[in-house]
């Protein structure tokens, strides 16, 4: 009977955690929105070719900036800094012939947001908490936990993205980023459930 009881009791303690049904829908969408510009990339590159399919990636990484100010009602900052970079290395790379810009781009990106995040919040401002608060409500530890997580991803991967660039063919590189997209999905996900904290929870306390 105890081994039956046993994981009822787990499965309702997971439950339990589980964000709200409006917290989960936010998320998938801000993942699909965020991720679709690289996984078209990525599903199409050996049908383009890289210039043509960073011409595609510049207008869908555009496309999807102004998708979340009109969903979200709001300046969607990363996504313009995403967008701006975007255009920036890939008009270089377009424009040179040069496949490494768009590479250094993710690098780039990486790097200085993992920065960001970093300073703001040593000088006591979480940029996360202030900007996804509303849509997706938790206490500011479970915040300041999820941040200190997406720094150390951010550095992570800007390091083995160079690593990858520097040594290995675009081929190698294209695969490299079609598994860390994922990745990245997974990670999100995985750090959003184990940190995830509802301000309810510090009423109750």
């Amino acid at each position: 009977m105890l081994l039956i009881i046993s994981p009822i009791k787990m499965i309702r303690k997971i439950l339990t955690k589980l964000p709200s049904k409006k917290v989960i829908n936010h998320m998938l969408f801000s993942f699909t929105i965020e991720f679709f510009p690289i996984v078209i990339f990525l599903a199409l590159y050996h049908y383009l070719g890289i210039y043509k399919d960073t011409f595609l990636l510049m207008i869908t990484t555009i496309l999807s900036t102004y998708i979340t100010f009109k969903k979200q009602k709001r300046i969607p900052y990363v996504g313009l800094y995403t967008s701006l970079i975007t255009v920036i290395f890939g008009f270089i790379t377009i424009s040179y012939h040069l496949p490494k810009f768009i590479q250094i781009r993710d690098t780039l990106f990486d790097l200085s947001l993992g920065l960001t995040l970093l300073v703001a919040i040593l000088s006591g401002k979480n940029i996360l908490y202030e900007t996804l608060d509303q849509s997706i409500p938790m206490m500011k530890s479970a915040w300041r936990n999820i941040t200190y997580a997406w720094i150390a991803m951010y550095f992570f991967n800007a390091l083995l993205n160079e690593i990858i660039r520097r040594n290995f063919s675009f081929h190698v590189w294209i695969e490299y980023k079609s598994w860390i997209v994922f990745g990245f999905i997974v990670y999100g996900l995985v750090t959003g459930y184990i940190f995830y904290r509802p301000k309810e929870d510090h009423h109750k306390k």
